[in-house]
């Protein structure tokens, strides 16, 4: 079994379909963390956002 989830195309089609499938489920187990880590990624982002701009509108508000 090839170990690693890149490879080459033709690499995939010559490997066996217990392979294939080995190899393609570990890609979806791998896009699917890397989808928690962006959801997670971008709320922290939107709050970052949201006390930053809050901050700048209070400046500009009061003139600090």
């Amino acid at each position: 079994m090839v170990e690693g989830l890149d490879i080459h195309t033709d690499e995939f089609k010559k490997l066996s379909e217990g392979d294939r499938s080995a190899i393609m489920f570990q890609n979806i187990v791998k896009i699917r963390l890397n989808q928690k880590n962006d959801k997670l990624n971008k709320k922290v982002q939107y709050v970052w956002l949201i006390v930053l701009t809050g901050c700048l509108g209070l400046k500009k508000l009061f003139g600090f």
